[in-house]
């Protein structure tokens, strides 16, 4: 016997259809399909050729050829192996999950670190980071164990978690004199390596557990889980046991005022404790940051879960009671009916000027918070808060996914940049946790908009994704600008060439800028006249420098006065610094004013050229030449000190250390130098939004939610009837242990039919489905053609049909359906 058009060894994947070959059929007997943990799940009668699909656990399968006496005459094996993946008959949700795959994974895979000799792996060397992005790696990446091991035995002995760890030098560092107050940083690895905690936060103990039971479901190992559960009880109790870390007041957890689970604080508490990150159980002003209470309560749900499963009753019993208690505080401390209050005070005397009312922000633990446990009604208030945020969206918004909104107006120092980072910048770590909270709660067509959205902001910006966007983009004033024409003192062409008596742009031939544009060019919104080489005699631009067939000053004449003098410009052959040149403003009067062009500040190169401080500078356009295929120039904004006064003359003179300063064109500005606004923001790796989103994509969307480990029973609650998509197959699998869910989905509209091709590793499933908006009844539900018992449910205007079924062997589905308006 043999598959038919496989080749030895190669990898089977579950639900696809293979065809059986060279059956004996000399004497009468069975064809029984095993999966790779030997459970049977097809037995066909034997004949020459046999089809099936495969199904059951992964791994090594067989198939025997039995007698009548149920003796094995003939056995192959092959291969079966999950692997994570979408697809949809348009290829839309095929696409979103490929641009979150590799924004997930474009960043460091793997990094790693030692300690007591041993050395450790993980995906971002903060364990929060690690947990977050684990989130939505753990359906694609193996080894996950390490990160968490890490963390366990480098627990300190109080029982607090480090944030991360780092390389560094033996050598005192400013960590070690930032830190040294409360033991929140050590030197490991004789010196070579550093763990540190941010003592502001407060998030770290209850990620810990998190991390332990995220990948305790995906590696499907309760041996080694039970080996970490003493350092997990030890990482919460501390939690409440701290005086940094829990309220005496309100008997929940507190921290320092930071813009939720951030590690900044605001001016004025810094200034109390001369450090943005730093804590001081005597100086610093206290509350409650709701985030940290829900994330707690949740992973006490988590802890009291992985406890029971192996037999530690009394203290999950104490855990669950836990989780209680701190919802029950926290509602009454934070809820305000609509969401929880970003921050309570422990002396709500001291007031603070953030130049907002805080009782209106809405800060991003909220969409957080409706995946921890908190009450139905609760999450669909956020929900609807989220909605109303979305009808009054800021100009230029791209989502109602805020870090906080509305955002604070001063107080928070360098991070106080409005709509941008976390005051007020959108990221799509809300999105995801807002998606996926969404699905679950009967807001199905909301969450199905936030991903389609997302959708569009990916490929908007390359197919891939960015933690963080500006939060609000206005368009740019009406601004009067003067376009000058410097062809009359242009001396270099811009082709490698160059002419008689005309150096061709740097002189390195075809490494040249001969694809620049020319005439009247607006570039980063700025209007340039740059010179025609065709029509000037091949005079393309000004090339200042010492070297022989370039000039060393240029005069300009200008006569107006302006607010800003834009040039559009590059540099090369830096020697000895980055001074390329000086600008010198001659003013009517006589005074003068004079800027230096500093590669790496004002001015760039032009091979792979990135803009310097963004407020002065932009790549304004980009090209190629038979060299590199990115060439460009930047567009730098001078600000005229005196713009009352006229000026007479620019006067451009070259460095002296013989450095190239290449001018195509300059133009004055009525107004003050701007750009427009970087439409992408900061701060946050973009695998942790991403990872958020898939965990929406997977959980919601498709539908497959683990309710034990590696799949073992698993709810299905695919939510397709949301979207228009009519045809779907996907399998969802955990690397780590092998555990799967795959089905092929169908929807027939004209019939009213559901249909599913259902195979998955474990051994139960309860189905959840939800039926299309215009329908209020399932008439009936058939598995594997024969009917069942089914519930029919509601969350909020939503209908589901509820129904459970074994996952031996494939399992088909099929649900009819009636209209809404028949039913009523």
């Amino acid at each position: 016997m043999k598959l038919a058009h496989k080749y030895p060894g190669e990898a089977l994947k579950p639900l696809e259809r293979v065809t059986l070959i060279d059956i004996p059929t000399e004497q009468e007997g069975s064809i029984v399909v095993r999966d790779g943990l030997g459970r049977e799940y097809a037995r066909l009668g034997a004949h020459p050729t046999l089809e099936f699909t495969i199904a059951g656990a992964g791994g090594i399968q067989s198939i025997t050829f039995e007698n009548t006496l149920a003796q094995v005459q003939e056995k192959i094996t092959f291969l079966v192996q999950a692997t994570t993946e979408l697809h949809d008959q348009d290829g839309f949700y095929t696409e979103l999950l490929q641009m979150l795959y590799y924004t997930m994974f474009k960043e460091v895979h793997l990094d790693y670190n030692r300690y007591n000799g041993k050395v450790y792996h993980f995906f971002i060397c903060w364990l929060r980071d690690h947990v977050h992005v684990l989130k939505g790696k753990k359906y694609f990446a193996n080894g996950l164990k390490s990160a968490i091991e890490l963390y366990r035995d480098s627990q300190r002995e109080d029982g607090m978690i480090w944030d991360n760890i780092y390389d560094r030098s033996p050598e005192p560092n400013f960590w070690d004199t930032r830190f040294a107050k409360g033991d929140f940083i050590r030197q490991i690895n004789d010196g070579h390596s550093e763990l540190k905690r941010i003592p502001v936060e407060n998030d770290v103990e209850y990620l810990f557990v998190e991390g332990l039971y995220y990948t305790w479901k995906a590696t499907n190992d309760s041996g080694w889980m039970s080996t970490i559960l003493d350092a997990a009880i030890q990482a919460l109790d501390y939690t409440i046991n701290s005086p940094y870390r829990w309220s005496d007041k309100y008997q929940l957890l507190k921290r320092g005022y930071t813009i939720d689970t951030w590690d900044f604080q605001t001016e004025a508490d810094s200034a109390a404790v001369h450090d943005a990150m730093q804590i001081d159980l005597e100086k610093t002003h206290f509350g409650v940051m709701f985030g940290d209470n829900t994330g707690y309560a949740a992973s006490c749900d988590y802890l009291a879960e992985m406890l029971a499963h192996i037999g530690r009753l009394e203290e999950a019993e104490r855990f669950r009671q836990r989780a209680d208690a701190i919802r029950q505080r926290l509602n009454e401390v934070s809820w305000n009916g609509r969401f929880f209050t970003h921050h309570v005070p422990e002396h709500p005397e001291r007031k603070r000027d953030l130049g907002v009312d805080e009782s209106t922000q809405v800060s991003l633990s909220n969409s957080y918070s409706i995946n921890r446990h908190i009450e139905h009604d609760q999450a669909t208030a956020i929900i609807e808060t989220y909605l109303g945020i979305k009808e009054q969206l800021p100009e230029g918004s791209p989502g109602e996914w805020y870090t906080i909104y509305p955002p604070f107006l001063k107080g928070f120092g360098g991070h106080n940049g409005l709509w941008q980072y976390m005051n007020g910048g959108v990221v799509t770590i809300v999105a995801g946790e807002l998606a996926h909270g969404a699905f679950q709660h009967g807001y199905e067509a909301y969450a199905v908009d936030i991903l389609q959205r997302i959708h569009a902001l990916g490929k908007k910006h390359g197919s891939r994704y960015h933690n963080a966007y500006t939060g609000s983009l206005p368009a740019q004033p009406v601004r009067s600008f003067t376009p000058l024409d410097i062809s009359s003192i242009a001396n270099i062409d811009v082709a490698g060439a160059g002419a008689d008596g005309v150096p061709g742009w740097t002189g390195e031939g075809d490494n040249d800028f001969h694809t620049v544009p020319t005439g009247e060019q607006t570039l980063a919104e700025i209007p340039f006249l740059i010179p025609d080489p065709a029509t000037n005699h091949r005079r393309a631009a000004i090339g200042l420098s010492q070297r022989q067939g370039y000039v060393q000053k240029v005069t300009l004449p200008v006569h107006s006065t302006a607010r800003s003098i834009y040039f559009l410009h590059t540099v090369a052959h830096n020697i000895g610094g980055g001074v390329s040149g000086k600008a010198i403003i001659k003013y009517a009067d006589g005074s003068a004013f004079t800027q230096y062009i500093v590669r790496g500040y004002n001015a760039q190169g032009w091979w792979l050229p990135e803009q310097t401080d963004p407020s002065i500078t932009r790549v304004a356009w980009r090209g190629e030449n038979a060299y590199c295929k990115n060439i460009g120039l930047l567009a730098y904004g001078l600000a005229n000190p005196h713009p009352e006064r006229e000026i007479a003359e620019l006067v451009l003179e070259a460095s002296e250390t013989g450095a190239f300063w290449g001018i195509l064109g300059i133009t004055l500005g009525a107004e003050a130098v701007s750009f427009p606004t970087n439409p992408i923001s900061f701060g946050i790796p973009d695998g942790w939004g991403a990872a958020a989103i898939v965990y929406a994509l997977v959980e919601g969307l498709v539908g497959i939610v683990d309710e034990t480990q590696a799949y073992q029973q698993v709810t299905l609650a695919p939510r397709w009837t949301a979207t228009t998509t009519t045809q779907v197959s996907t399998t969802i699998t955990y690397p780590e242990s092998g555990g799967y869910l795959a089905y092929a989905y169908h929807h027939d509209q004209q019939r009213g039919l559901l249909t599913f091709d259902v195979a998955g590793s474990g051994e139960r499933c309860n189905a959840h489905i939800l039926l299309p908006a215009e329908t209020g009844q399932a008439i009936s539900v058939k598995v594997n053609g024969q009917e069942v018992d089914f519930v029919r449910t509601q969350v909020e205007q939503s209908y589901y049909v509820d129904f459970q079924l074994p996952l031996t062997g494939v399992q088909q589905i099929q649900i009819t359906y009636a209209p809404l308006t028949q039913v009523l």
